[in-house]
This record gives C-alpha cells, structure tokens and sequence, in this order.
C-alpha cells in the first residue's frame, strides 16, 4: 500500500472514532407512588390554609387528566404534604369525606426546614402563595436571613409578627411589606429602636403598627435619627391616640407619599405645642 494510501486510510479511521456528543439526563428525585389519604399529614406551619373557595373551584374545573402527583415528604415516619393540600381536600370532597388514592410524588432525607423551603419554591414557581405565605415559608425554612432577623427584632421588643390571618390583639404586628421596608430603611439598630418606642409610646395598640404607621415613622427616624432623644419622643407622642395620628395624616392632602404625610404628624408631635426649646427642622425631601 502506498503512503498516500495508508494516510487516506487514517484519516477515514480517525473519523470513524469520534465520540458521540454528551447528552444531559435530567430526572427528578422523587419516588411516585399512591397513597392513601389517611396516611398523608398536612397543615404544617410553613404551609397556607386550605382556602374552601380554591376546593370549590378546583370540584368546579375538574378533570383527571390533568391530576398531578402530590408532592410529599417523607420524614420520620410521616408523609408530609408539601404541595397538593386542596387537591387532597378536592379528591376528599368529591369522595364524600371518605379517603381516597392519590398519586404522589415522595422525597426522602429532608429536614423540616428543608421542607419548608421546597414548599415555598414550588409555590413561588405557580405563583399561587400571598406574600404573607411566602415570608412565613422563607421564615420556617431558615433560608432568608433577612426575614429571621426581622422577626427576632420583632420578638426581643415584645411584638409577634402575625404570619397568619391578625387576630386584633396588642402587640401583632400584622403588616409585612412595611416591616420589611422598615428594616431595610433604618438597618438593625435603628429598625430596633423603633419597635422599642411603639413598644413603649404605645404599648402595641393594633392601629399603632398598621402599615401606614410603620412606614410613617421609619422615614421620621431615618431622617432624624441623631437627633431624637427618646424618653421626649415616648412621652410627647403617648400624649396622642393613634387614631389621632391616623386622622391627622388622612387629611394632608400636599402629597401622594403616605409614608411623608404620618412622618409629618409624628415630627408636629414631637416639636409639642410649647413655644421655646429645641425643635426638629424640617428636612423631609418632598
């Protein structure tokens, strides 16, 4: 054979041996299997309550083609619902309160917080959870540092950071947006201080940590900080209901900003009626 030849001959060899190109395989870690009802367990803390509208319009629209698997979890020696309660409580109801089979998607080996937050991210991705829910599964699960912080605060000035539906009582806090708002405005020690002093100015009335309150006097502090002292801000705004300050800012009609209008009133209150002394000046940006 000539060289020519054998280099031909190479080359087609060498071709011949090219690997095939890597394909990904992707494959989810549950295990399915039917269950029964009765074996399942649900309404864990991270988890929303089962909403009976959402049961009744699941019975409304359904159709068993599009059944999914019920996510569970499976951890000492309970299955754990981690999404699929109103399905459970569908299936239930169509069966006339009796148990019922229902195929389920089972993950082993996690802990409670890691439960939680698989919970939260399979519903943040259906986009189904109030942000109330979403914070209290990011707070069960232990994942967001931020949110474990705000709640701690929260606890060492003596408030509860109602994850459920408020209940009215002294010292819940209700709002979630704006204590969240709050803590990133003023930072730890500042967002602090604030609960102390409507801790103490207000003992937890519940019209004292609306919303519109938090995020009045998170811009007050943030613009004054230095300059508060607060035995004068707990004694001069205790002076006045909360109701008051609601009042008083509902009517401020100079600005669309409802954070500047309560600043505003807090800021009135505190300078007090008494001519002399040192007042706050005015340095909100409008």
């Amino acid at each position: 054979m000539s060289s020519r030849k054998k280099r031909r001959a190479y080359k087609q060899g060498s071709e011949i041996q090219k690997p095939d190109p890597v394909v990904a395989r992707y494959s989810n870690p549950g295990i399915l299997r039917d269950l029964p009802t009765d074996k399942l367990t649900s309404g864990l803390a991270y988890q929303r309550p089962v909403d009976t509208k959402t049961v009744d319009e699941l019975i409304r629209d359904w159709d068993p083609r599009l059944l999914e698997p019920v996510n569970i979890s499976f951890r000492e020696g309970a299955y754990n619902v981690l999404d699929g309660q109103h399905r459970i409580t569908c299936m239930k109801k169509m069966a006339d309160g009796k148990d019922v089979i229902v195929p389920c998607r089972i993950f082993t080996g996690l802990t409670y917080r890691e439960e939680a937050e698989l919970y939260a991210l399979l519903d943040k991705g259906k986009k189904r959870l109030s942000v109330r829910e979403s914070v209290n599964a990011e707070i069960e699960s232990g994942a967001n540092p931020e949110l474990a912080e705000i709640k701690r605060l929260a606890e060492d000035n003596g408030f509860t950071w109602a994850m459920d539906t408020p209940t009215g009582d002294a010292y819940e806090i209700g709002a979630v947006r704006a204590l969240i708002s709050a803590y990133r405005l003023l930072g730890g020690a500042a967002f602090s201080r604030m609960l102390y002093l409507l801790a103490n100015t207000w003992h937890g009335s519940p019209k004292s940590v609306k919303a519109v309150m938090l995020s009045g006097i998170a811009l007050f502090l943030k613009t004054y900080e230095t300059e508060i002292d607060n035995r004068t801000f707990i004694q001069r705004l205790s002076a006045i209901e909360p109701e008051e300050v609601l009042r008083l800012a509902s009517v401020d009609f100079s600005t669309n900003r409802v954070a500047l209008r309560f600043a505003r009133v807090i800021r009135e209150k505190y300078n007090g009626q008494k001519r002399g002394g040192r007042k706050l000046p005015y340095r909100f940006k409008d």
